[in-house]
């Protein structure tokens, strides 16, 4: 197996259990609204957009590793901020 092929499945299998941790967010919002689970069920949709976008962009190969690298980076940098505001909220 090549290796741009094992990293486009990992990142296939980080959407698609993103996008199932988002649905479970958003299951959980409508039964206990609250702040803190709206801010979870985002940083799950993070992970999801991560994914996606990481995922396309080694899939099409037409982006450089460093643009991947730095789009990662990003999305990293806004989920922890996201997780870390939501420990805040009370």
């Amino acid at each position: 197996m090549d290796v741009t092929q094992a990293a486009n499945i990992t990142f296939a299998g980080i959407a698609v259990f993103g996008a199932v941790l988002t649905g479970l967010g958003i299951l959980a919002l409508r039964r206990a609204p609250s702040p803190r689970m709206a801010l979870v069920a985002s940083g799950f949709g993070l992970i999801t957009l991560q994914g996606i976008v990481v995922g396309v962009g080694l899939f099409e190969g037409g982006w450089s590793l460093a643009t991947l690298l730095l789009l990662s980076a990003v999305l990293e940098a806004a989920l922890l901020l996201v997780l870390f505001i939501a420990t805040l909220v009370r």
